[in-house]
């Protein structure tokens, strides 16, 4: 009779450990939709996620954060010319976001697409340290600065994107920022050409953007993502 108690004590007892280890590990395979941390802040909704690169996309300046250990729910987040990249106390750059570093990202959310305001690099995964323990340091470089020209600033998305459908019929090489209002009371989309090599270059095609009916003003320079070409030109 005690053996038998002893025994559905202790089938109870490892029941009960295996659902407390169920509930700790369920968050790190199926963590939670970051979007639940999404904030209203000046007009815009703003939110932040903590977790692991598991893909990323140069072409479309895509990366793909996940804090699961299996890479379950990854959200997509667009990193723009505005996002700043941070590894430690220096510039980053898209470069930077390899598969399985860890990362801090907040961004700001546009009709269901994420764009990132900034990515602070955290630290590397277990994967990527191990390849990395016994490389040779990294050299920092000073980042190359960019010039970029700004066309136009809309707060309705269709706008912005037909501004720049129209630009890229030109061939140049386009691309739309978050930000906000003068009055910083509002949020706007800002459609940019570049980036330029020089200022002297910025103001040539200024110019020349002026004399096809586009009032472009030179926006402030900002360093360059490590391997962008400072050429506002796509190939053909």
């Amino acid at each position: 009779m005690i053996r038998r108690i002893a025994r559905g004590l202790a089938a109870l007892g490892g029941a009960g450990m295996l659902a407390a280890t169920t509930v700790l590990m369920a968050p790190l395979i199926w963590p939670p939709d970051p979007d639940t941390s999404l904030e209203l802040k000046n007009g815009q909704l703003v939110g932040e996620t903590i977790g692991y690169v598991w893909q990323t996309d140069a072409d479309t300046g895509t990366i793909h954060v996940s804090s699961s250990l299996v890479g379950l729910r990854r959200t997509p987040v667009t990193v723009t010319a505005g996002t700043q990249i941070t590894v430690g106390d220096k510039y980053g750059a898209f470069a930077d976001l390899v598969h399985n570093v860890r990362v801090r990202v907040l961004y700001e959310s546009h009709e269901h697409v994420r764009f990132a305001s900034s990515i602070e690099v955290l630290g590397q995964g277990a994967v990527v340290s191990a390849v990395t323990k016994n490389a040779p340091p990294r050299v920092e470089h000073t980042p190359a600065v960019g010039y970029w020209l700004e066309v136009g600033v809309f707060a309705d998305p269709d706008t912005a994107d037909g501004l720049m459908a129209r630009l890229l019929e030109q061939n140049l090489a386009v691309s739309i920022e978050p930000a906000t209002s003068h009055d910083g009371q509002h949020r706007v989309l800002r459609v940019q050409v570049g980036p330029f090599a020089d200022e002297a270059s910025a103001i040539a095609a200024q110019q020349n953007l002026r004399a096809i009916g586009y009032q472009a003003q030179i926006a402030d320079a900002r360093p360059l993502a490590a391997g962008s070409p400072a050429s506002p030109f796509l190939p053909r």
